[in-house]
């Protein structure tokens, strides 16, 4: 699945969810909030009507006078043809009626419960206690449809609570009112949520278009082609992404370019300096003058540090073309391979009259690159190491440690030490290559470990990890 199908598809999920949460929210809050407006209203009535019902009455009782009765029953069967925000209203729906201090009631807009005792329903009930009093009852207990919702106010005369008028609203006066409020969150959050869904849409196809075209530009760099950087509009994360990978690819093709060059001339330079050498060697053999032998000496010893040189070159090269070494990995005891350095420098050791300690432990590595890193360390600590010492290597867990006894390192070159064509004089010999500490350090980084280099009291330590 593509990125902008995934971003649209998590997208619309999300926004799904929101609008569910808030329709729902929203619907569920609707019928309450009109029926709360509809109570509201109720009770600014009642109360109108309590106090007019109140002007009639006489030595503390409530007088239910023929102007009065006919004013209600008028009110109940008014029409009033309303018009309200496009909803018609064109019949009174409120049902009024009045109880005396007991809870009989004294008059029913509908004519069906004057005489009856209303004190057990809780508007009149509580109303009668001092409290403010409402309820809701259904005329059929299995039919939310037909419940009326009743709010009561007291009647007073002279500070003293006489009786009760109650307004009554049923519910499928207010049902219309609900209905029209949840139809317009509806459509108006269905319209919401398909202009979000658009809006999405279009930044979906934005993105994968935009990733779309640094995704072919990649390929086509993968694939050795020269296509032309993507030009973006804007600066945004994806324009900097363009541009990173347009200097990583100048930078790589200027390493690649580089690293054949040198491929090519070590490759070049080696049967040259083949010949040189045995040109030399042949001199050798026929100069007398101890003036022109000093001259072939040279010469080949020049040829074999050339020689040695190129090798290093092709090595740091063949390291550099690598990514990661981690399906060649294997168990590599360290003792028999510092056996084998020691027997390729059995002359240099014995000139120097070294010795060297090696524990026996094991590595997890790719066997031929941990021998290079570990002739390499070696060898310069054979380089820089005083006479009549001993080079000790330990192995323990996932680190190889060498250690000589010399000169020490100076600390502005502690930084720069592993630094490829980098190098410190040896007493009493030339400059080294550079390369060999910059060696170790790449194939260090090959097996995901690191090169440390410090001194110590008496040398220098070089500790190679390779975590396993």
């Amino acid at each position: 699945m593509k990125l902008g199908q995934r971003l649209l598809i998590f997208y619309f999920l999300i926004l799904g969810l929101v609008g569910w949460f808030v329709l729902d929210l929203v619907f569920g809050q609707a019928k309450p909030l009109v029926r709360q407006s509809a109570e509201e209203t109720l009770v600014d009535a009642a109360n109108l009507l309590a106090e007019i019902v109140a002007s009639d009455a006489a030595n503390g009782e409530i007088v239910i006078t023929p102007a009065l009765r006919d004013a209600l029953n008028r009110y109940a069967g008014r029409t009033p043809d309303a018009d309200i925000w496009g909803l018609k209203k064109t019949r009174i729906h409120t049902h009024v009626y009045i109880t005396g201090p007991t809870g009989t009631v004294l008059f029913d807009s509908r004519g069906r419960d004057e005489g009856k005792d209303f004190s057990r329903w809780n508007d009149v009930h509580l109303t009668l206690q001092g409290r403010y009093g409402a309820r809701t009852t259904r005329s059929d207990p299995q039919d939310p449809s037909t419940s009326v919702m009743y709010v009561a106010a007291p009647i007073r005369h002279d500070g003293s609570l006489i009786g009760v008028i109650s307004l009554g609203k049923p519910g499928r006066a207010i049902e219309p009112f609900v209905q029209r409020a949840e139809r317009y969150l509806m459509v108006y959050g269905g319209l919401a949520l398909l202009v979000c869904l658009l809006l999405g849409g279009l930044l979906s196809w934005w993105l994968g278009r935009r990733v779309n075209h640094l995704r072919r530009y990649a390929e086509a760099v993968a694939n050795d082609q020269r296509p032309a950087p993507p030009v973006f509009r804007g600066r945004d994360e994806i324009r900097d992404l363009a541009d990173a990978v347009t200097a990583m690819r100048r930078r790589l093709e200027a390493r690649a370019q580089l690293e054949d060059n040198v491929t090519l001339l070590t490759h070049e330079m080696k049967s040259p300096l083949a010949a040189i050498r045995g040109a030399g060697e042949i001199l050798a053999e026929e100069v007398r003058d101890p003036a022109l032998h000093r001259f072939t000496d040279n010469v080949i010893h020049e040829s074999i540090r050339l020689s040695d040189l190129l090798d290093r070159l092709l090595a740091m090269a063949r390291l550099e073309k690598l990514e990661s070494l981690p399906h060649r990995k294997s168990a590599v005891a360290i003792s028999a391979l510092v056996q084998e350095w020691q027997h390729s420098r059995y002359s240099l050791l014995a000139e120097k009259r070294q010795e060297v300690a090696v524990n026996e432990g094991t590595l997890l590595a790719e066997a031929e690159t941990l021998k290079l890193a570990l002739f390499n360390l070696l060898d310069n600590a054979l380089r820089f190491a005083k006479e009549k010492t001993t080079i000790e290597v330990h192995v323990e867990a996932a680190c190889l440690t060498v250690t000589n006894t010399g000169p020490m390192i100076p600390d502005y070159a502690l930084e720069r030490i592993t630094e490829r064509f980098y190098s410190l004089p040896a007493p009493g010999q030339e400059r080294s290559s550079g390369l060999g500490l910059a060696m170790v350090s790449e194939i260090a980084s090959l097996h995901g470990g690191s090169l440390q280099v410090g001194n110590t009291p008496e040398g220098v330590q070089a500790r190679l990890i390779l975590p396993e």
